[in-house]
């Protein structure tokens, strides 16, 4: 009987008969946030640990104003000066749609960090919120960020780097929840974690994601032990693997390579054990990089 209760329960929400990432997540997230923000408290990443300023420079916050009014949250990665790389779904998740975004950086506070109004927003072509295919977005800001310890962009895989990266032990970072029933927490609501990269077919990714992918081939995995990874509020943040270029160069160019862009996470709850799902950043290189 659970099992068939599981099974009505995953075929419900892969057909994408909920409200959407906003309703679902988002908006009760931003609304959650704020309040413990205002009494210095915070939620963070599954099972992670608490992020000072400069810890992931290239993470991005976004406030994303929907076309009914409400605010919602996702996080993203700065790619340059003036690009952020996000999830589709955090534009237009198939029932809600954004109306403006602004990009939160070098802030440990969602809420209360520097802002950066976005000027132009340009959704992969392919992109389907409901299947969760080709889920990207590339945001322009409206003008150049400096670039300091606090501020980075993450760099992209060259060409002809190996695209599975299995067995690889890399960082994912957010401004989401840090348990399903978080209550309070420390004066900031940046946390990152480190997880096993599982693979990309089916055997290593599909059966353990909590919905079906309908492009598993494009998409990178990551385990769910010790209910660690992404929550609520983490969609379009980057996973990374850390000092992949480490470099002496003090214009700040950033080290750590970007190869997924956080996107299927467990409407179960975070701490059930699911793989976290992300967009393979190998497989949408062409299109990420004519839009930088």
């Amino acid at each position: 009987m659970r099992l068939l209760v599981l099974s009505c329960l995953l075929v419900f929400i892969s057909e994408g008969l909920g409200l959407g990432y906003h309703q679902d997540v988002g908006v009760p997230e931003a609304a959650r946030i704020r309040q413990r923000e205002a009494r210095q408290m915070s939620s963070r990443i599954i099972g992670g640990m608490p992020s000072q300023s400069g810890d992931n420079p290239y993470l991005a916050g976004l406030l994303i104003t929907l076309t009914t009014g409400q605010m919602s949250v996702c996080s993203g990665t700065l790619l340059s000066s003036k690009k952020v790389l996000t999830a589709g779904r955090c534009w237009n998740d198939g029932y809600s749609q954004g109306r403006s975004v602004q990009v939160v950086l070098g802030s440990t506070q969602l809420f209360y960090g520097s802002r950066y109004s976005v000027t132009g927003i340009s959704v992969h072509p392919g992109f389907n919120a409901k299947k969760m295919i080709n889920d990207l977005a590339m945001l322009t800001l409206s003008w150049g960020v400096t670039y300091s310890r606090y501020i980075q962009p993450a760099l992209l895989p060259p060409r002809g780097v190996n695209s599975t990266f299995k067995g690889v032990s890399a960082r994912v970072s957010g401004f989401g929840k840090t348990s399903d029933w978080s209550s309070v927490g420390p004066e900031t609501v940046q946390n990152a974690v480190s997880v096993a990269v599982i693979g990309t077919d089916w055997w290593d990714c599909w059966y353990k994601l909590p919905q079906r992918p309908y492009n598993d081939d494009k998409l990178i995995c990551t385990s769910g032990d010790n209910g660690w990874g992404a929550c609520g509020g983490d969609l379009g943040g980057p996973l990374v693997i850390e000092n992949y270029y480490n470099t002496t160069s003090k214009n700040y160019t950033g080290s750590d390579l970007l190869i997924g862009v956080t996107s299927i996470m467990s409407p179960f709850g975070c701490q059930t054990g699911f793989a976290t799902g992300y967009a393979r950043v190998t497989s949408h290189l062409d299109w990420i990089t004519r839009n930088l």
